[in-house]
């Protein structure tokens, strides 16, 4: 009897000592993994790298996208000046190189289009809708009338398409870049009658601003106040 209690007492002293033991083995593996830094799986790191990939190259497409759109006309702190007012004079080249100054056209009455245009020639609904409608009146008065109308485009990019764009709408009114001299003169000095992209200025015969339309304006809206400035 006495030697088998002394040896489950030596088994017992030799499992606790290996619990001992292997309690202390834990202990330091984990005091060393607070000391290393964590290292990430690969595929962690892989999907990481992929994701910052997509949110810097969506950014820049987001980026280039908005540097193609048509620049912002107009300051909306602006007020629409009295229902008569001097209109500031102004000189533009055409797109096939004639020369539109307003000061010239004394005695007529003179519609001016202000039209943002982005990279290759991009234009927002507005344009596409007032152009139409000039069309329609200048194919009433133009030629028949002294009635004079004048496309102020503001592109600051290398490529508006001008030439297309007179194309498609079969524009035979001046057209010009507001830009091609690298100045806004044109739009800086129309911006205190709170002209927008699509604005559509009217000017009577003695060279007054007399009407401003700043939202879609439709033809018959125009040729209406056309008339009556014609005094016909």
């Amino acid at each position: 009897m006495p030697n088998k209690k002394k040896k489950r007492s030596w088994i017992r002293a030799r499992q606790i000592k290996q619990q001992r033991a292997q309690d202390a083995y834990l202990v330091q593996r984990e005091r060393e993994a607070e000391r290393k830094p964590r290292k990430w799986p690969k595929g962690k790191i892989l999907g990481t790298i992929c994701l910052f990939t997509i949110v810097f190259v969506v950014y820049g497409a987001w980026q280039y996208q908005n540097s193609q759109l048509p620049p912002k006309i107009g300051d909306e702190t602006t007020n629409n000046p009295p229902s008569t007012d001097p209109a500031p004079t102004f000189s533009l080249k055409d797109i096939n190189g004639t020369q539109f100054s307003l000061n010239q056209h004394v005695g007529k009455v003179i519609a001016v289009h202000f039209m943002a245009l982005g990279c290759h020639g991009q234009y927002y609904e507005i344009n596409d809708h007032q152009l139409k409608q000039l069309k329609t009146v200048c194919n009433s008065y133009c030629g028949s009338k002294p009635v004079t109308m004048v496309t102020v485009a503001v592109s600051t990019c290398p490529t508006s398409d001008l030439a297309l764009i007179r194309e498609n709408y079969g524009i035979t009114w001046f057209l010009g870049n507001d830009y091609d001299d690298e100045k806004l003169d044109i739009v800086n000095a129309y911006t205190k009658y709170s002209i927008y992209d699509g604005t559509i200025v009217l000017i009577d015969k003695e060279l007054n601003v007399v009407q401003v339309y700043t939202n879609f304006t439709a033809a018959e809206t125009l040729s209406s106040k056309i008339y009556q400035l014609l005094g016909i």
